[in-house]
């Protein structure tokens, strides 16, 4: 991976957190968790991943709500970072984590049922 992108999305990634966290009026948005951003190779796209607590459902409205929402952010970010050009934003849910307790769980299953 390039050094520039690595280096923006880390900023990036700081910055989302902090604009969540103490400027973002919806209180959907305050219990988010950015988890990561992967920048392209051309800087014009940013992909946020996030986690955030409810149901599938629950978190298919947040990640609409996000990704309407992404010119505030993007204005938001322009204030803290100088670029030339703001990415776009979108917004993914992390599947990383509910994927690891599934895991998590068979294995327990797997060991209970050698136990018996």
């Amino acid at each position: 991976m390039k050094q520039r992108p690595h280096r923006l999305a880390e900023l990036i990634h700081r910055e989302l957190g902090a604009i969540f966290r103490y400027e973002s009026r919806d209180e959907r948005f305050k219990d988010l968790t950015i988890t990561g951003v992967r920048m392209t190779d051309d800087l014009g796209l940013a992909k946020v991943y996030f986690t955030a607590a409810g149901n599938q459902q629950a978190v298919q409205v947040l990640t609409s709500a996000l990704n309407r929402a992404q010119g505030f952010f993007r204005s938001k970010l322009s204030e803290r970072i100088t670029l030339k050009y703001m990415p776009e934003l979108r917004f993914y849910h992390d599947e990383h984590l509910v994927n690891a307790d599934r895991i998590e769980q068979l294995f327990k299953e797997i060991r209970n049922a050698k136990e018996s």
